[in-house]
């Protein structure tokens, strides 16, 4: 690995790349602890102390301990200047309602305050919490806390905490997924502390669920891990495809047989032939008339060789060469599920990207089109994200009351600086539809590669958020 002396922390680069990743399965809080308190403090700096604030002092104290550093949990026993911040919430929150929240959201803001003048240049606070889930209301606290404290910190990034076991939740009429989550949230203070600004909206507008139009025993866990299938080569062509499996799921918990499902930006088909496997209608519309000729071939070839086989095929599939703005006037009937992953704003144009190098070497596309009316084309962050919104608004009139919408993103990194896009749009998103709990799209499959190695923590990204959303009924 090449990047020169580690000046960041204490590890090799055999320990730095496996913190590199965005997610990783949680059972154990030392090792945990451990693993930050490891990467985020330097051997050098032994006379810095460490913040921790949460339920696991002991363990906090102890590894800090091997470490050669001193754990304090009370900012009026800092006596030096403070290396590395963790506030661990999870057990704090767990049983709290929305006005005990907004209570401790002022308690730890002072604390985040407070910390600022006592942080070493430089260095990161980690806050560790989930969502807040209330009786079927859902609370994405996590992500407004995090802009919050991103008005004074630099926002620099996140990983996921995937819960180990089997917990199945209790038959409800709205949709809880099984096992669990929270996140990792780091914070930097450095020079462009303060610069943060989300395209902030209400993060709390509409967090009462309505009951469930199709019953969820849900079977989709809040994580899960799946590795595409090979493509062939019409389907590699696609930069960007999401496989089938992941359709696959939300196609069976939000809609019934017979019903109508629908995606904006059909890329190679993967939506609608995940329909029509299961009995559903499957439309959509393409901007791009190379990715609609190839939807289309997918999802009849799909439905030929399932009436050759004898099993017919009673459903209709119809995917509209068109801007998916034309989509409300183009016929077709209402929706009962609306599946999409829009572009990650411009990120497919980035040059020198390295999964764009290798697909120019091999002569595949790099972006989705060079169509103006392409959303992966808009140069300004504001501009996209005003843009998809407005399509999103104007998708949601096709949704029969109740309902859903699933929208595949993730936040973005660019330049440096963290887009929060997935939270923007579920944030925005809900000034007309309610939102669910979020579940997590993880990639296993991908290699890791050492950004900021020996200067400062970027993780890969390998995690893809997947919005959930109500219409009200």
């Amino acid at each position: 690995m090449s990047g020169g002396k580690n000046r960041f922390n204490r590890i090799t680069s055999k320990e730095w790349l496996p913190f590199q990743k965005s997610w990783f399965k949680y059972t154990d809080p030392t090792d945990w602890i451990r693993s930050n308190f490891r990467f985020f403090t330097t051997l050098e700096a032994t006379s810095y102390q460490v913040f921790y604030q949460g339920p696991d002092l002991d363990i906090a104290t102890r590894e800090a301990k091997e470490l050669g550093f001193e754990v304090i949990n009370d900012l009026s026993d800092a006596t030096e200047q403070i290396q590395f911040a963790l506030i661990d919430l999870r057990s704090a929150v767990e049983s709290l309602s929305f006005e005990e929240w907004n209570e401790l959201k002022t308690k730890t803001l002072n604390t985040v305050s407070e910390l600022f003048s006592l942080m070493v240049h430089r260095r990161f606070l980690m806050v560790a919490m989930p969502n807040l889930y209330i009786d079927g209301s859902y609370f994405p606290v996590a992500w407004d806390l995090a802009n919050t404290i991103g008005m004074q910190y630099t926002l620099k990034d996140e990983k996921i905490a995937c819960l180990e076991g089997d917990d199945v939740p209790v038959e409800s009429d709205h949709f809880h997924p099984a096992k669990g989550h929270f996140y990792c949230l780091y914070f930097r203070k450095d020079e462009r502390s303060g610069e943060h600004r989300m395209v902030h909206r209400d993060f709390f507008q509409r967090n009462s669920q309505p009951k469930l139009r199709v019953h969820a025993d849900s079977e989709i866990p809040s994580w899960f891990i799946l590795k595409p299938q090979r493509r062939n080569k019409k389907e590699v062509q696609h930069p960007a495809k999401y496989p089938e499996d992941l359709a696959e799921m939300f196609v069976q918990t939000f809609s019934q047989k017979g019903e109508n499902v629908f995606d904006p930006m059909s890329g190679t088909g993967s939506t609608q032939i995940s329909a029509v496997k299961f009995g559903r209608n499957g439309y959509g519309t393409e901007l791009s008339s190379f990715f609609a000729d190839i939807a289309r071939d997918r999802v009849l070839s799909y439905i030929f060789q399932e009436v050759n086989a004898g099993r017919d095929q009673d459903v209709e599939a119809d995917i509209i060469h068109a801007d998916a703005f034309r989509a409300k006037e183009l016929g077709f009937p209402k929706q009962h599920l609306l599946i999409t992953s829009p572009p990650y704003w411009d990120m497919l144009n980035m040059k020198g990207a390295e999964n764009q190098a290798k697909r120019i070497k091999k002569g595949l596309l790099t972006n989705y089109s060079d169509d103006d009316k392409d959303l992966g084309n808009v140069a300004d962050y504001h501009d996209f994200i005003r843009k998809l919104t407005k399509l999103y608004f104007e998708l949601i009139d096709m949704l029969v009351p109740g309902g859903i919408m699933v929208v595949v993103v993730k936040n973005i990194k660019k330049k440096g600086k963290n887009y929060p896009f997935a939270w923007d749009l579920g944030a925005i998103l809900q000034e007309k539809m309610h939102l669910l709990p979020e579940v997590f799209w993880l990639q296993d499959d991908i290699s890791i590669a050492p950004y900021g190695y020996g200067n400062t923590f970027v993780s890969n990204t390998f995690h893809q958020y997947c919005l959930i959303f109500q219409k009200p009924n």
